[in-house]
């Protein structure tokens, strides 16, 4: 059984995986790291970030290089 219920992911670009993941047995640590994702980092076009909740919910953000920033 896995010891965590939360994952919060950043994915670079069109990489086929993702650069970090994180993986929280709360959603209180799972939300702050999430939040605390606020750039494009080190991505050449876009970076998207992920919180997976244990419902199968996804929250998603995702910022562009020229300053735009997407999300659900």
């Amino acid at each position: 059984m896995n010891d965590y219920l939360y994952a919060v992911t950043s994915t670079n670009d069109n990489s086929p995986s993702p650069e970090w993941v994180g993986r929280y047995s709360d959603a209180l640590s799972a939300v702050g790291a999430f939040m605390a994702c606020n750039d494009f980092g080190d991505a050449k076009e876009y970076r998207t970030i992920n919180l997976s909740e244990p419902s199968g919910k996804m929250h998603t953000k995702v910022f562009y290089r020229n300053g735009n920033v997407g999300g659900k």
